[in-house]
């Protein structure tokens, strides 16, 4: 009888724990994209995100997503509550080595809103997790892997009250890595950023090469994707927003 118990008690937890592992799964609403650029008139012009099934084609310039402002591709939805979702960031052009893709949430459209994000680079070895604590403020960021994170790469990102976690998985979800700063060993902590409900939360893409397009694939995951709006073209004169 006891050893019934105990396969029972491991049997529970091993559902227990392969439904954390299937946990993400992305919050209801249709998805919405942008093109958010400062000055890279480029971006503008030809930044777009279209998907086909669950797997979206962006087109993305801009000098970044970093620092005071962000210049990008976006692919959202407004979302309210905690949530845990992931994407497969299959192919990304390294059109500069800090070219990027991966998950993002932030409070608006604006460049300078503050975010978090989960990114991997173009230089194909390395995930990063970020965020802008303040708007109009700057950038930080520290390593998720020390290095190899070879594309394609699943990227997830929970949110639970007010802190940020985030994910990476070399073989699509099955397993998720223990996050880790640049030594390689220190856990990483949850990033606390209070957002006011409703957030923006998607896929962000940058070419981190102002005037030179990059191009990126990435596989969302748990999630049927309904309607999307028509690219909204931003051009930013600082402190305000026109629409194109």
């Amino acid at each position: 009888m006891k050893r019934m118990f105990v396969f029972s008690c491991c049997i529970a937890l091993l559902l227990v724990v392969q439904m954390a592992v299937a946990a993400p799964d992305w919050p209801s609403g249709g998805w919405q994209t942008a093109v958010i650029a400062t000055d890279d008139t480029v971006h503008q012009a030809e930044g777009d995100a279209s998907p086909v099934g669950n797997m979206w084609a962006f087109k993305a310039g801009g000098n970044d997503i970093w620092g005071n402002a962000d210049e990008f591709t976006f692919a959202y939805k407004e979302v309210s509550g905690d949530f845990d979702v992931a994407v497969t960031v299959h192919s990304l052009d390294l059109t500069n080595d800090w070219s990027k893709a991966g998950l993002m949430a932030r409070q608006t459209l604006e460049p300078g809103s503050i975010n978090v994000a989960v990114f991997c680079r173009g230089l194909d070895d390395l995930v990063t997790f970020q965020q802008r604590s303040e708007a109009d403020g700057s950038s930080s960021s520290e390593r998720a892997t020390p290095s190899g994170a070879l594309r394609p790469v699943t990227l997830r990102l929970v949110r639970n009250g007010d802190e940020f976690v985030p994910g990476w998985s070399l073989d699509g979800g099955a397993t998720w890595e223990a996050n880790v700063a640049a030594d390689g060993v220190t856990p990483t902590n949850p990033i606390v950023l209070a957002m006011t409900d409703p957030i923006l939360l998607g896929i962000a893409v940058t070419s981190h090469q102002a005037g030179v397009v990059a191009n990126s694939e990435v596989e969302v995951l748990g999630d049927v994707i309904t309607a999307v709006q028509p690219v909204e073209k931003l051009s930013v004169t600082w402190g305000s927003i026109k629409s194109y």
